[in-house]
């Protein structure tokens, strides 16, 4: 049964032009609609842009437990895994894998529970096609077409 539930989550890498800290993003869906959603400059400069999207799928997994507990007070959702939607395949392979190397070792205590999630299968590790990442609304300078388009797409009004 499909629960309604699912998260996009992006980050543009070392986009402030000044200090080349990352921006990251996520939208949380339901049933259609955004219930959730975060923008936020990242804390630390980070050196691949694997990285950047790992950090913030690791806000986003935090935003998905809590959204799936409310829903589960309210009788709304069930214990199926919730699709954490990425458009960088790297950082799903890191999620799946949970093999961290000595070009990621250094991030490897920090966001170690994104693997462990996954692999308890509360969230799904799953690939979106760039030009269908929702979260891009959060991290990127869009055009107004574009710009319009995720904003109809994610249920808010003009």
């Amino acid at each position: 049964m499909d629960s309604g539930l699912c998260v996009f989550v992006d980050s543009d890498w070392a986009g402030d032009q000044v200090d080349r800290k990352s921006i990251l993003g996520f939208v949380v869906i339901f049933k259609g609609g955004a219930v959730s959603w975060r923008s936020k400059k990242q804390t630390s400069v980070v050196l691949l842009t694997v990285e950047a999207e790992f950090i913030a799928a690791s806000m986003a997994v935090k935003k998905i437990l809590w959204h799936q507990r409310f829903f589960q007070s309210l009788g709304m959702y069930g214990s199926q895994g919730t699709p954490l939607l990425i458009d960088n395949q790297g950082v799903l392979d890191l999620i799946k894998s949970g093999q961290i190397n000595d070009r990621t070792k250094h991030i490897d205590i920090r966001f170690r529970h994104i693997c462990n999630h996954e692999k308890t299968d509360d969230i799904v590790g799953e690939h979106v096609a760039t030009e269908d990442q929702m979260a891009d609304i959060m991290t990127k300078s869009l055009g107004m077409m574009k710009f319009g388009g995720l904003r109809k797409r994610i249920g808010v009004k003009e």
